[in-house]
């Protein structure tokens, strides 16, 4: 693998760890601020779609290592290097629609990152291959768990 290409997969791979950091965050947050009489299976979802979340950051991380580089390690960092831009999270717990939104938004800006870097290593890095549509066909899953909740 050229340099050029390393260094690129290394950033895609910091940007797939810092996504995937702050959406563990995100889905934590949304599981603790969830309440209402219909919040107790949703904010039951984000938990476990959280921790699904932390292991994808871990298995990034451990990827990054495995290939030389430096992961993501500065909190500060992550905003910086995710592939989807941080915007604030829905501030009422009652709205259950506005954090199930909040996900579907997550989820779709995931499975679309996760498709381009399974796309850009099919050919070239089959470990980063699988893993991107390994993670990606989670996402795909948990965006058609939240948005049956809407239907």
């Amino acid at each position: 693998m050229s340099v050029k290409k390393e260094s690129t997969l290394l950033e895609d791979l910091n940007q797939a760890l810092a996504g995937e950091t702050l959406a563990a965050l995100r889905y934590l947050y949304l599981s603790k601020i969830a309440n209402g009489i219909n919040s107790p299976p949703l904010a039951s979802m984000f938990q476990e779609i959280a921790r699904a979340e932390w292991v994808h950051a871990s298995a990034f991380m451990g990827r990054i290592v495995q290939l030389g580089g430096v992961p993501v390690s500065r909190p500060a960092e992550l905003e910086k290097r995710s592939f989807i831009p941080y915007s604030e999270p829905p501030r009422r717990g009652n709205d259950l629609k506005a954090l199930i939104k909040d996900g579907l938004k997550l989820e779709r800006a995931s499975i679309d990152f996760f498709q381009k870097l399974a796309m850009k290593t099919r050919d070239s890095d089959m470990v980063t291959y699988k893993m991107a549509m390994d993670t990606m066909a989670q996402e795909a899953g948990d965006e058609q768990r939240l948005a049956a909740l809407l239907d």
